[in-house]
């Protein structure tokens, strides 16, 4: 019963967190931001799952996105770098969840040259735009590497066969380029609120993917949960 209420809890927590960036209310959105991650991972921590190893992965990657949340609320590039490093664990979370159920086609496999020539392009066009401010420079590793692993997500989500998590990482990676690109090439007045609306749609779907798609016989899920 309260896990169908989840998806409405979150739509309004999701809400009131961008009502509070309108407001420029600092503590409403240290409590609704990693409170917003709480009720998904609420979410995924009560579906019947795929599998009982795919959710704990996932539910690993939720939880280190909360640390990245909270990171990036903080002011100052070493406070940046830390929350990327942050979502870099959580990508290798669902990375390896992914994983245990990739289902792969021709098609499938290849995807990976658009999301190969994507994340190029977005490279491209932040690296002028970061060593032009000074300071900058010094993440320009540390984002090359962010680029590339959300991309092997991206791919690994496509693979998997679950539409929920390949539109997700989908999203994820658009939330996170126009974070980027908003910090270090063209500010843009509404880039938060963009931010902020894919990024927790990403995570639901990623959530949601945890769920099985159809009854899963008893035996197998005594076996996954071992």
């Amino acid at each position: 019963m309260y896990r169908k209420l989840l998806p409405a809890a979150i739509l309004c927590s999701g809400a009131a967190y961008l009502i509070a960036m309108a407001a420029e209310n600092l503590l409403l959105r240290w409590i609704l931001k990693p409170g917003t991650m709480l009720l998904i991972i609420a979410l995924a921590l009560t579906a019947v799952p795929f599998s009982c190893v795919y959710r704990r992965l996932m539910l690993a990657g939720l939880g280190f996105s909360v640390v990245g949340d909270a990171l990036l609320l903080l002011p100052g590039n070493q406070w940046f770098a830390l929350g990327v490093g942050s979502f870099l664990i959580a990508h290798v979370f669902y990375i390896l969840a992914l994983l245990t159920r990739r289902r792969p086609t021709l098609a499938r496999l290849l995807s990976l040259l658009p999301i190969i020539a994507y994340g190029v392009g977005l490279l491209t066009g932040l690296h002028d735009g970061m060593f032009a401010s000074p300071g900058n420079g010094s993440l320009w590793i540390p984002i090359v590497v962010y680029v590339a692993v959300i991309s092997v997500m991206v791919w690994a989500a496509v693979l998997s066969g679950s539409r929920n998590a390949a539109i997700g990482s989908i999203l994820f990676f658009l939330s996170d380029s126009l974070l980027a690109w908003n910090k270090f090439v063209t500010p843009m007045a509404w880039a938060g609120y963009g931010v902020m609306v894919t990024y927790y749609l990403a995570q639901y779907l990623m959530a949601q993917s945890v769920e099985a798609t159809r009854p899963i016989p008893s035996s197998v899920r005594v076996a996954g949960s071992r």
